[in-house]
């Protein structure tokens, strides 16, 4: 299974929003946070004024702050405008009309509002009153551990010629296990990439191949990975993918991923007590696992059967009522790991925990994709 999510990233970001280290991407987050302000504000004092062609956001303090693309879409689904046609108006009748819905709003509880103070100001998020923030800056202060640790960013190609900050790869940057024709070595053209943050998001994509886990079947081994993603203004929930891999090429494609789980948090209530102790607790114990401790469990999984053919595998998981699947989807995993890799026997605990993974990365809902992952796990628990 191959992952892309990190290529996304690596193919669609703007200039400004990729760095080169990890220490200036936190110094970029820690900007956006010392320069930033929080309010509460009741619901019927917001309203909007049109100033020199922009819309701008008023609220009980009558001062007009500038609007983000962002901040302007939450605006208008507070009350069910369409955000892209509104934008599209000349600033006055956009504002008659933003008004005007905020009139008629039927939900008028109070609102949060992110903003930044650089002179003039600008409204960076409006989210309801029960927004729990994680801000950026606490993530990626965390992730110096890592990287104190031996975990590196990948190196990439440019995305396209003349890109900011491309340069020559050294021996610094390329991966020591970098086998693949396609990874990165000394002497490429490489970019940002890797690490990203812009107005409302943040996403890291690391990786530790220093430490080779031996696996069945595979004389190459595998390393381990996670992405973290976050928005500090309600664009997107709290993301950690951990995984293993067999190596990534210059464009961020993580080729040849097992194990993939992913950690996902709303941003409401303790959110960022749960989001810290993920990466405090779970990540970090995952990181500093020894590979004699992922072979062996890989090891037992791989010869572990589940039943003696495929009817008798997929009642027994069936009956395996923790796991909270049906047996449409077990069949499926099942069918998915005869897929994936035709030389994995997919009555095998690995096998169909392989499958399970495969299958969460094509659900439309990241609820959908979590309960897929966490029951690999459960079969991959089934060795032990």
């Amino acid at each position: 299974m191959n992952l892309f999510k990190a290529s996304n990233q690596w193919s669609t970001r703007p200039d400004d929003e990729r760095f080169d280290s990890l220490q200036s991407l936190h110094d970029a987050c820690c900007g956006y946070r010392a320069s930033a302000g929080q309010a509460v504000i009741p619901f019927n004092s917001l309203r909007t004024e049109a100033s020199d062609g922009e819309v701008m956001l008023v609220g009980k303090a009558n001062t007009p702050a500038r609007l983000t693309h962002w901040a302007f879409g939450q605006l208008a689904t507070a009350i069910a405008a369409p955000g892209a046609y509104l934008r599209t108006l000349p600033a006055t009748l956009a504002a008659q009309n933003l008004n005007h819905g905020l009139a008629k709003a039927t939900d008028r509880s109070d609102r949060q509002v992110l903003f930044h103070q650089n002179g003039s100001l600008l409204t960076r998020a409006i989210t309801s009153n029960h927004y729990t923030r994680i801000w950026n800056n606490d993530i990626t202060s965390r992730l110096f551990n890592f990287q104190d640790a031996g975990w590196a960013v990948p190196p990439a190609r440019p995305v396209r010629e003349g890109q900011a900050g491309s340069r020559i790869a050294t021996d610094a940057d390329v991966l020591t296990g970098a086998k693949h024709g396609l990874s990165v070595k000394v002497g490429d053209a490489i970019a940002p990439a890797g690490l990203y943050a812009s107005d409302h998001d943040l996403f890291a994509f690391m990786v530790n191949d220093g430490v080779w886990i031996s696996e069945p079947g595979n004389s190459d081994g595998l390393a381990r990975g996670f992405f973290i993603s976050n928005s500090e203004t309600g664009a997107a929930s709290f993301v950690v993918t951990r995984f293993l891999y067999r190596t990534v090429c210059g464009n961020h494609i993580v080729w040849g991923a097992k194990q993939v789980s992913e950690f996902r948090l709303r941003h409401i209530g303790s959110a960022d007590d749960r989001a810290f102790r993920e990466l405090s607790g779970t990540i970090t114990q995952y990181a500093n696992e020894s590979a004699s401790d992922d072979e062996a469990k890989i090891a037992r999984a791989y010869t572990h059967r589940l039943g003696v053919d495929k009817d008798t595998m997929l009642d027994s998981l069936f009956g395996q009522k923790a796991l909270g699947l049906t047996r449409t989807t077990l069949a499926s995993a099942h069918q998915a790991c005869i897929e994936l890799e035709p030389n994995l026997d997919p009555l095998s605990a690995w096998g169909m925990a392989q499958g399970l993974t495969r299958i969460s990365q094509d659900a439309t809902y990241g609820e959908d994709r979590v309960a897929l992952d966490r029951a690999a796990g459960k079969v991959m628990a089934l060795a032990f």
